[in-house]
């Protein structure tokens, strides 16, 4: 009888591929992020740091590049609040930093979920509100105060979210509407005036805020109230 040697069946395993090991290692940062973004605190002293923030690292280099170091009062009172997904009503004067207090968030949150391109519509910024148009007493004024203001936010969004992978897009009267249109559907952040916004809302086909992840449920009932008439 023929003898077999006895010894252990060789398995045959599969490498991991590169792809998915990248995959589970941006996860595990994702958390890790999180983590420390609900365990952050409020900070205090004279000289705050972004980089004293619980943010991604593409935040950080967005800013460095833009040449912000220091936190303005009103930067280090809310972030610490707003970056962990809470709604904050902030007030403060003209240059003090309030645009960068709902930008950075905005491009934080959908960071930590993973907002990618097939995700559609994920934030969606107006500027400025009905206030600033009803101490105006010029409409060509009002007009040209709020395009411009929007232009403003719309410009430090591309210079601090250059190191992200997000879409973003502008939509301001005075503008082709149609070019407007086509790109809206491959926005993942829009920055919008109002009266402009509540014309695509109208009259552009497939136009939906429904998977908005920063601002409110209530857009299309609160944008009713908006004078188009006052805004662009």
């Amino acid at each position: 009888m023929s003898q077999r040697k006895a010894g252990l069946k060789k398995v045959n395993k599969r490498p991991v591929s590169k792809q998915k090991v990248k995959r589970s290692e941006e996860n595990a940062k994702l958390e890790q992020l999180e983590k420390s973004v609900q365990d952050f605190v409020d900070i205090e002293g004279e000289h705050l740091l972004f980089n004293d923030l619980p943010i991604s690292s593409g935040t950080k280099k967005g800013l460095k590049k833009a040449f912000y170091t220091n936190m303005t009062d009103i930067q280090a009172k809310s972030l610490p609040i707003s970056l962990k997904g809470r709604d904050v009503l902030g007030a403060a004067r003209t240059g003090s930093g309030k645009t960068l207090s709902f930008l950075i968030p905005v491009l934080e949150i959908l960071h930590r979920r993973k907002w990618g391109p097939q995700d559609g519509l994920g934030a969606l910024v107006i500027s400025p509100t009905r206030e600033l148009a009803s101490c105006c007493l010029v409409s060509m004024l009002v007009k040209a105060l709020i395009s411009q203001q929007a232009i403003q936010i719309f410009d430090v969004l591309c210079a601090i979210g250059g190191y992200h992978t997000f879409s973003a897009g502008l939509v301001i009267g005075g503008k082709n509407l149609k070019d407007e249109r086509d790109r809206l559907s491959r926005m993942n952040i829009l920055v919008a005036t109002p009266g402009r916004l509540l014309q695509h809302m109208d009259q552009t086909v497939g136009f939906e805020c429904d998977n908005l992840q920063l601002l409110g449920r209530w857009l299309n009932q609160t944008m009713r109230f908006v004078k188009v008439d006052l805004l662009v």
